[in-house]
């Protein structure tokens, strides 16, 4: 019998500990993924060093050309390819952020933006129409080798060619 009982109270234990477990666990949204990318690569990106290699984020490596370098989060079903000059981070159909979904993320990377990057200055006049949402926070002269920054790209409602990105982009020199 108290065999039997240990049992039950061990059983019960370990299912209230997975059930704790699970519901202590939480799992970023999309827009929260993006920013944890943004933030844990691509702003070290900037400096010219990874704190990680994105394997380590969860990220799987899918290069599609010689000497491309891109991965797939399968957490927020994105596309982080990373280049000489540029980290961005992308979605598109049938993956695609919703509109509510990219409000949250060019919020989000307004306030990276300001605490990381605090000499990028926000371009109000960065419009691309109504159905777009386009955020972009710059300095430079635009077409200059020294213009770099970080912008936001959303295209929620085009069906199947709605998607997102995410972008920072170096200067092409090497004075900043």
């Amino acid at each position: 019998m108290k065999l039997r009982v240990l049992l039950t109270l061990c059983a019960a234990g370990l299912a209230a500990g997975l059930l704790l477990g699970r519901m202590l666990q939480h799992e970023p949204s999309r827009p929260e993924r993006t920013v944890q990318l943004f933030t844990d690569i691509c702003v070290p990106f900037s400096h010219g060093q990874l704190s990680a290699p994105p394997e380590g984020l969860g990220l799987v490596r899918n290069d599609l050309l010689p000497r491309e370098r891109r991965w797939t989060d399968p957490v927020s079903a994105s596309h982080l390819r990373l280049d000489e000059h540029t980290c961005s981070i992308s979605t598109n159909a049938p993956h695609a952020l919703t509109k509510a979904e990219g409000d949250a993320l060019a919020a989000d990377i307004e306030q990276v933006v300001a605490a990381t990057f605090p000499n990028l200055a926000f371009d109000p006049k960065a419009t691309l129409g109504d159905d777009v949402l386009f955020r972009a926070w710059m300095t430079g002269k635009a077409a200059s080798p020294q213009r770099w920054g970080v912008s936001v790209y959303m295209f929620p409602d085009r069906g199947e060619r709605s998607g997102s990105l995410v972008s920072l982009t170096l200067p092409r020199s090497k004075a900043f």
